[in-house]
């Protein structure tokens, strides 16, 4: 990407480095683990209060749930003119597969299944560990603030793209329906990469293979990114290229051709985002297929918003 093309680069940050989120995340099973031990002794709360983790404290979901955004996501996701909705594929054998890369406490995916309708395989990995520890204990005690809804009595439109009662009462998070998975994965430093072709390759000599990954379906068929961009854009990197700039091109080969990748982000604007993940060129790459809708404003005589999401899809020709 030319110097004087590219956006100017976010300045370092201490959410953009593992540290961080493995401390926090530490914190978090700590207070699922012995929630009167990591109480601070000052506060009040309780019992149940204490027992209890709202899985929109996780500054990686709440940057974006103020916004409503992965509300919006799911209604983007889920309404008819989405080819991947469950709308569409209700009827067919094998269902839409979800990777949802830099997890967190794994929200997102719950809320694809208990309230939109997702069936098929569905994968959170992330790089922290305690991470992938506290989506999986979430998970297995259904605390998610999903599972906490009655979506299933819910009577929604069709038109409007909510989700509509018969897809939510297909999914509910039943073991008929098989467990959300979530699994530690570092995609920066991963060798198991995917050709064009759909073929398994390696960068460097590896037997690295990953048991979570599609590779006789050419990857995932959508893959979704919420606020993880934001987070390696913010990683300091001595290089002259920094990771963000490597992140497309990356995250493409975990995606089938055709398929699609969303990406929210509260750091870049909408213009920007485009830019990162449209800019090569070549038979393979992406293409804006769409936008999800958020409030704007209008501060300084500019007019901007909060937050963007853009749905991206893989093209090769």
């Amino acid at each position: 990407m030319a110097e004087e093309n590219r956006p100017t680069y976010l300045s370092p940050s201490e959410l953009g480095t593992k540290d961080y989120w493995e401390t926090y995340y530490a914190r978090t099973l700590a207070h699922i683990s012995n929630p009167a031990e990591a109480r601070d002794e000052d506060q009040q709360a309780d019992d149940s209060d204490a027992d209890s983790v709202n899985d929109e404290d996780d500054p990686g979901t709440s940057w974006f749930s103020e916004h409503n955004a992965p509300e919006k996501v799911l209604h983007f996701l889920t309404r008819s003119s989405f080819p991947l909705s469950p709308r569409v594929t209700r009827s067919q054998a094998v269902q839409p597969s979800v990777l949802d890369l830099g997890t967190g406490n794994g929200s997102m995916l719950a809320l694809l299944r208990k309230k939109g309708g997702f069936r098929g395989d569905l994968v959170g990995v992330d790089y922290s560990a305690q991470s992938v520890w506290l989506a999986r204990e979430l998970q297995r005690t259904r605390g998610h603030s999903a599972y906490h809804t009655d979506s299933e009595d819910e009577d929604d439109s069709d038109e409007d793209g909510e989700v509509s009662s018969e897809a939510t009462n297909v999914n509910t998070g039943s073991n008929e329906l098989g467990e959300i998975r979530f699994e530690e994965w570092d995609i920066l430093g991963s060798k198991a990469v995917l050709s064009p072709s759909g073929k398994e390759v390696s960068l460097v000599e590896t037997d690295e293979t990953l048991s979570w990954f599609p590779y006789s379906r050419g990857g995932f068929d959508i893959v979704l990114d919420k606020g993880t961009f934001d987070a390696i854009s913010l990683a300091g990197d001595a290089k002259e290229t920094r990771v963000c700039e490597r992140y497309p091109a990356i995250v493409r080969q975990l995606i089938r051709a055709g398929g699609f990748l969303m990406v929210t982000s509260c750091n870049w604007t909408e213009e920007e985002l485009v830019h990162w993940f449209t800019a090569a060129e070549g038979s393979d790459r992406f293409i804006v297929w769409g936008r999800v809708e958020y409030p704007r404003f209008r501060f300084g005589g500019q007019e901007g918003q909060g937050v963007c999401t853009v749905c991206f899809q893989r093209v090769v020709s």
